[in-house]
């Protein structure tokens, strides 16, 4: 079948439309959950253990409820207002608040916080939702 041009012109503009609502409905519906931390280690932590605290907040993104982490250490800069101070941060995502509870109850987080957590001097977490 052929269609004339006006008639095919309209029909991907429908589509076209048609998915454009989709996709903000999606959107719109779920505002993304993200769980970012900061953690500054004690001096006399090894490397050893920094390379095995990344390994394991890197493993989190196995967990089904994790959507993605993103994990690493700090790049030096000669700007006031950046804080390279930190030994370690991470960002990891959610596709709510929901799933961000499960994480936090779930055993292989307790057992990464476990490894981690006895080499902290100090911390800070920012949980928040994208608008």
């Amino acid at each position: 079948m052929t269609m004339n041009p006006l008639a095919h012109a309209k029909l991907v503009l429908g589509i076209l439309l048609l998915l454009v609502f989709c996709v903000s409905t999606v959107q719109a519906s779920g505002a993304a959950v993200y769980h970012t931390v900061v953690f500054w280690l004690k001096p006399d932590t090894p490397q050893t253990t920094l390379d095995a605290i990344l390994a394991s907040v890197q493993s989190m993104e196995d967990l089904p409820m994790v959507e993605a982490v993103y994990v690493g250490t700090p790049i030096m800069s000669d700007r006031d207002v950046v804080d390279d101070g930190f030994s370690v941060a991470f960002t990891m995502t959610f596709k709510d608040e929901a799933a961000l509870q499960a994480y936090n109850a779930d055993p292989d987080h307790k057992r990464s916080s476990a490894l981690t957590l006895p080499h902290v001097a100090r911390g800070v977490i920012y949980d928040y939702q994208s608008q």
